[in-house]
């Protein structure tokens, strides 16, 4: 399947928006205490790895 320019720089912006989710969730979470417990230190690296991978992704649509 091949996809146009728009659909993928529209794919491309939604990878970046997940990886921007994903760090305010997860990583910034880690860092920031709350009432509900802690994020423990798995979350952390999947969220950070998770992170990663979808800027990498929406890098790659960019170009």
């Amino acid at each position: 399947m091949r996809w146009n320019k728009n659909q993928t720089d529209l794919l491309a912006d939604y990878f970046s928006d997940l990886s921007k989710i994903l760090f305010a969730s997860a990583i910034v979470g880690f860092f920031v205490p709350s009432s509900i417990g802690q994020i423990g230190l798995t979350t952390f690296a999947v969220g950070t790895l998770a992170t990663v991978v979808a800027l990498v992704i929406s890098l790659m649509m960019a170009k």
